[in-house]
């Protein structure tokens, strides 16, 4: 039996368990964030279970969101009552993401494969650890540097002899292009409060690439009148990669460890590309709406009901990878 974790209003989610329920099977389906006010979990002895839920059955899962939140405190001059109440939140807030950490951990003992595990997922939360796992993989990325150093910047700036690009070192936020404001020793002196990941911007066309089981499922040209299209697109295009795209994106993820992943890759002008991102848990309901085609539900589900070992290292010995 499949399983799926995240909430089931999500449009990744929904497409999964539709594509589940079309061949005969019922998923379980574990919404995380549910915990701990309306789901009921425990572990005992090693051993995860969930009430009114058979998670024992499921033996792989789709993993869409893992809900580990960082707490926060307050700042004290916010009242001792504010501080007591904040102090409590936080002890909470740890509290869960331990036990959601636990209770992952106790799954993948017991023999469940999450597609993709917490390690992997984390990579959304790591751009320079991936980068450099791509860069040792012989997959092309761009020139980056990530600094709180102002001179750092110039000198980068200088060197790129082109236009730049930043971006949230997190993930979550846009990618803009750098304007020469943006070089205004007052502008760069906002590296104090926290460091940012710039790099040389790729000129070419958006392509999203979904790689399942170490094959490409489908692939996409986004058109979009913005640098970050998301939310901005004008049409999604089915599109073909050449030897080179397709084969760079299977080592992409079978050195990132994704058994499923979402690569952003850009095509040059001049027929080259760089690969920009793999996403843990990319979305893709949206795109297959535009092409009313189903490549990447239905790949990820013949992924969760074969059950096999897409494990980190199983998917390198699948798809060949050094």
């Amino acid at each position: 039996m499949p399983g799926v974790i995240g909430p089931r209003d999500d449009p990744q989610v929904a497409a999964v368990t539709d594509r589940i329920r079309s061949r005969g099977t019922e998923p379980v389906v574990l919404d995380l964030a549910r915990f701990p006010r309306d789901l009921q979990l425990s572990v005992r002895d090693g051993v995860a279970t969930a009430r009114d839920l058979d998670i024992a059955a499921v033996r792989t899962w789709y993993v869409r969101t893992l809900p580990l939140p960082l707490p926060f405190r307050v700042h004290h001059r916010a009242g001792p009552a504010a501080e007591r109440s904040s102090r409590l939140r936080y002890a909470a807030g740890r509290e869960r993401r331990s036990f959601v950490a636990g209770f992952v951990a106790a799954m993948q003992t017991a023999g469940a494969v999450l597609v993709n595990p917490p390690a992997t997922m984390d990579q959304h939360f790591r751009k320079l650890d991936q980068l450099d796992t791509l860069r040792r993989a012989g997959v092309p990325v761009p020139v980056t540097l990530a600094t709180n150093d102002p001179d750092a910047v110039r000198l980068f700036a200088e060197e790129a002899g082109g236009p730049l690009v930043y971006k949230p070192l997190a993930g979550g936020g846009r990618c803009r292009r750098i304007a020469p404001a943006d070089l205004d020793p007052e502008r760069l002196r906002l590296l104090a409060r926290a460091p940012v990941l710039f790099q040389a911007e790729v000129p070419g066309r958006n392509i999203r690439v979904y790689v399942v089981g170490g094959q490409v499922a489908a692939a996409y040209e986004i058109v979009s009148d913005r640098l970050d299209y998301r939310g901005a697109e004008r049409a999604v295009l089915v599109t073909t990669l050449d030897a080179g795209e397709g084969a760079a994106c299977v080592r992409a993820a079978a050195a990132c460890g994704m058994a499923f992943t979402g690569i952003d890759l850009r095509r040059r002008p001049d027929g080259g590309f760089a690969v920009l991102e793999c996403n843990p848990s990319p979305m893709f309901a949206g795109i297959q709406r535009w092409t009313g085609a189903t490549p990447v539900s239905d790949a990820l589900t013949d992924l969760l009901h074969h059950g096999s070992p897409w494990t980190a290292d199983g998917l390198g010995d699948l798809v060949g990878a050094d």
